[in-house]
């Protein structure tokens, strides 16, 4: 998976099924949110090391590894790492998310040029 440096501080990469959108964040120690941001669809954020806060409408919540913050879709939201540790942090869309496409472009390519090693196993009866 490409890791993306979305802006000083933040990387993502990204992988989707038919269904949802998962992102792979990491915040790196000092890093400040730009503010909130809003979107349609329901997100499952997941907390797997590190401390981060979380603004969601006018709630703060602060969550420390292992955790997990579920963020309606269209509620206005933001987060930030907490320490000096790197935050390791996956998100969960549904439905996917076409703003984030670009993300998980490699998996066009990698199913267009499988080889048949890559193919699924066939039962042999």
């Amino acid at each position: 998976m490409p890791v993306e440096l979305l802006t000083p501080g933040l990387s993502r990469s990204g992988i989707r099924s038919d269904g949802s959108l998962v992102t792979i964040n990491w915040f790196e120690p000092g890093f400040r949110s730009s503010g909130q941001h809003s979107h349609p669809f329901d997100q499952l954020s997941f907390v797997l090391s590190g401390t981060l806060e979380f603004f969601v409408g006018d709630e703060v919540y602060v969550l420390e590894a292992p955790a997990v913050l579920h963020i309606p879709g269209d509620v206005p939201h933001g987060a930030q790492p907490v320490g000096d540790e790197r935050v390791l942090n996956i998100d969960i869309f549904a439905p996917v998310r076409d703003d984030y496409r670009a993300l998980t472009a490699y998996q066009d390519a990698e199913h267009a040029d499988r080889s048949p090693s890559l193919q699924p196993r066939q039962n042999k009866e």
